[in-house]
C-alpha cells in the first residue's frame, strides 16, 4: 500500500476521532490535519491552504457577519412581540410559537430564539391550557429541524464547500433555493407534528426561568437608521445569490462589499466581526476540504467509499446507501456535535457516491439535515440540554414525544432529497 495513502487514511481517522473526543475545537482538529498532510508530502502547500481564498468561505464568512448583524436588529424583537399580541389561545398559541421558533432560526441560533421568546410562555398564566413547559421543548426542536428551510441562511454554502472538496463540478453546486426547498417539507411536517401532537406528551411542569434570562439579547442597539442600512446589505446579498449568474463579479465580492460598506457606515466594527464571525466553523471547513484533495489524488477515497459500500451487502442500491448514511449521521448526532456528525458523514457520503457515479447532493443535503435536526436526546446540542433541565423533563417524554417525529422527518427528508435529485 502507497506510504501517502497509509497517511491519508491514518490523518482521516485522527480527524474523525479528533471530532468525536469533543475535547478540542473543531477547527483546530481539522487544520490539524490539513497540516500534518501538507508537512508529510501528501499536499503541496496550495493544495493545503488555498481554500482560505475559496468562494464558498469567503461569501460564508461574509453572510455569518451579515447575518449577526441581522440578529442584533429590531427585527427579532418585532417577531417576538408580534408573537405575544397574536396568539390567540389554546391551539393556536401552540402553532405560532413553534412557527415562529421556525423563521427565527434561520435568521439566529436555535439557543438565542429560547430566550428571546422566554417573555411569551412566562406569560402564560396557571390557567392556560398550554402551559411554558408545553412549548420549550417542542420550540428547541423546531429550531434545530427548520434550519436551513428558508432560502436565507448559510446552510447551502457549508454543503457546497464539502461537495467542492470532494471534487464535484461546479455546475452542481447548490443554489441558495436548493438546500431549502429538500428542508422546507420536512421542517413544516415538524411544525405540524409538534403542533398538533408531540407537544401533548410534554408535561405542565414549571420551566426554570433562570436558565434562560441569561442568554436574553436585549434591545437592538443600532439607530433607525443604521437598521435600515444592515436590511439593505441583506436584502442586496441575497439577491446577488439568486441572480448571481448576471453579476460580472463573483457574488462573494458583493458580500465583503457590504460588510465593508456597513463598516463605513459605523454599523459595526472589529469587535462585531470578530463576535459575529463564527472563525471556529470557517476553520473547521477550510481544514476538512483539502482532505477531500487528498483522498482523490492517493485512493484514499475509493478505498474508503469500497469498504462502506462492503458492509451493506453486495452491491446496494445508491438509496440504500443514502438511508445508512443517513441513519448513522441522524442518530449518532443525539449524542455528540452536529457540526462535526455533519461534516464527517456528509464527507464520506460524497466520497461514496461519486465512486459508484451517482448524484452527490442528495447524499450531502440529506446527511446535512438529518445530523442538524437535533431532538432525542439532552447532549444533542446546547439549546436542547437548556430546554430539556429548564423544563424539567424525563427522557421518557422526550422520547414518546419526538422518537415518531425523528423517523417521520427522516423519510420525508430522504424522499425530498431524492426527489429533487434522482439517484
Amino acid at each position: 500500500m502507497d506510504v501517502k495513502l497509509i497517511i491519508t487514511l491514518v490523518v482521516v481517522v485522527g480527524m474523525v476521532l479528533g471530532f468525536l473526543s469533543g475535547k478540542f475545537k473543531l477547527g483546530l482538529v481539522a487544520m490539524t490535519a490539513t497540516t500534518v498532510l501538507h508537512l508529510t508530502g501528501v499536499l503541496t502547500f496550495s493544495e493545503a491552504y488555498s481554500y482560505m481564498a475559496n468562494t464558498n468561505i469567503v461569501l460564508l464568512g461574509a453572510l455569518f457577519v451579515l447575518s449577526g448583524a441581522l440578529g442584533r436588529t429590531s427585527l427579532v424583537l418585532k417577531l417576538r412581540q408580534w408573537v405575544l399580541n397574536h396568539s390567540g389561545k389554546g391551539q393556536m398559541i401552540v402553532l405560532v410559537y413553534l412557527i415562529i421558533c421556525a423563521v427565527m432560526t434561520n435568521l439566529t441560533s436555535p439557543l438565542a430564539i429560547l430566550s428571546m421568546l422566554l417573555p411569551f410562555m412566562t406569560a402564560l398564566g396557571p390557567e392556560s391550557d398550554i402551559q411554558p413547559s408545553h412549548l420549550l421543548y417542542p420550540g428547541a426542536v423546531i429550531g434545530h429541524s427548520c434550519q436551513g428551510a428558508l432560502p436565507i441562511g448559510t446552510f447551502f454554502l457549508m454543503v457546497n464547500a464539502l461537495l467542492e472538496s470532494n471534487g464535484v463540478p461546479a455546475d452542481q453546486m447548490l443554489s441558495v433555493v436548493d438546500y431549502a426547498k429538500v428542508v422546507a417539507v420536512p421542517g413544516i411536517i415538524s411544525i405540524l407534528y409538534m403542533g398538533f401532537i408531540g407537544w401533548r406528551f410534554f408535561p405542565a411542569n414549571k420551566i426554570d426561568e433562570d436558565q434562560l434570562a441569561g442568554k436574553q439579547t436585549g434591545s437592538s442597539r443600532y439607530t433607525a437608521a443604521q437598521e435600515n442600512y444592515i436590511y439593505i446589505a441583506f436584502i442586496l446579498v441575497f439577491v446577488g445569490l439568486f441572480f448571481k449568474t448576471y453579476l460580472p463579479f463573483d457574488v462573494a465580492a458583493l458580500a465583503v462589499t457590504a460588510v465593508i460598506v456597513l463598516m463605513y457606515l459605523n454599523v459595526i466594527d472589529l469587535n462585531d466581526l470578530k463576535n459575529f464571525l463564527n472563525l471556529d466553523a470557517l476553520f473547521m471547513l477550510v481544514g476538512v476540504m483539502p482532505l477531500g484533495t487528498a483522498m482523490q489524488n492517493t485512493g484514499a477515497g475509493d478505498l474508503v467509499a469500497d469498504f462502506i459500500v462492503s458492509l451493506l451487502g453486495s452491491n446496494p442500491t445508491p438509496l440504500m446507501v443514502l438511508i445508512a448514511f443517513y441513519i448513522a449521521a441522524a442518530f449518532l448526532t443525539q449524542f455528540m456535535s452536529n457540526t462535526a456528525t455533519a461534516t464527517i458523514f456528509s464527507t464520506l457520503a460524497i466520497v461514496t457516491a461519486m465512486s459508484r457515479g451517482v448524484d452527490p447532493r442528495p447524499f450531502a443535503i440529506a446527511i446535512y439535515a438529518g445530523a442538524t435536526a437535533a431532538m432525542l436526546s439532552p447532549t444533542s446540542s446546547p439549546s436542547i440540554a437548556i430546554a430539556f433541565g429548564a423544563g424539567h423533563y424525563k427522557i421518557a417524554d422526550v422520547l414518546k414525544a419526538c422518537l415518531p417525529l425523528w423517523v417521520i422527518y427522516g423519510v420525508a427528508t430522504i424522499f425530498m432529497a431524492t426527489f429533487w435529485y434522482p439517484i
